[in-house]
């Protein structure tokens, strides 16, 4: 690995920690070279910030829209599961959560603009998905055609909710358990009578 991808890995690491209060000495400290050569590497603090945020951000909807992909063919309910699992899993890992749940505190006004933007662009095409995923499990008879617009909402509250569980309480081993039984409780209620 070259110093700079070393340095913009244990950026993320450090961020996930502090946040936009990273500190360039203990970067520097983090790879082991003094703090003046980070400049050699990057102009400045946010410029370090901004490539990880952008990397992060560029590898969740990456792998998400790889996940999108796969689970095209399947049914409404597989499908909407799978991504489910599957946001739940990402977050699961390496700090990905804490990553995330600090970039809104980013003090930095452009960097939190470009944040929110980019995440902003990569929702929507996420979010159209999974609204075309519903639209065409009404149309097929998987679900209801009087489920209301908010049982789409309430799909991306549970998978929020879940993600705030794990972030509040990160001692307690998330149990996949529990977010099945969730998604299986939102599912009966928005079936279509006769399908599973």
């Amino acid at each position: 690995m070259d110093k700079k991808n070393e340095i913009l890995k244990a950026a993320f690491d450090i961020f996930c920690e502090r946040g936009y209060h990273l500190s360039v000495a203990e970067l520097a400290r983090a790879v082991n070279i003094k703090t003046p050569s980070l400049y050699s590497h990057f102009e400045s603090k946010d410029e370090i910030i901004e490539l990880v945020i952008r990397d992060e951000i560029q590898r969740y909807y990456r792998c998400l829209t790889e996940k999108i992909l796969e689970v095209k063919n399947l049914s409404c309910r597989d499908s909407m599961k799978s991504l489910y699992v599957h946001v739940i899993d990402y977050f699961s890992e390496d700090n990905r959560l804490r990553f995330w749940r600090a970039i809104p505190f980013i003090q930095n006004q452009q960097l939190k603009n470009i944040s929110a933007q980019l995440i902003e662009d990569n929702d929507r095409v996420f979010k159209q998905q999974i609204q075309q995923c519903f639209s065409t499990g009404q149309s097929k008879g998987e679900i209801r055609q009087d489920v209301s617009p908010g049982a789409l909402r309430l799909y991306f509250c549970m998978i929020q909710g879940i993600l705030d569980g794990m972030l509040l309480y990160p001692k307690e081993p998330f149990d996949l358990g529990n977010a099945d039984e969730l998604f299986e409780a939102y599912w009966d209620g928005i079936r279509a009578n006769g399908t599973d």
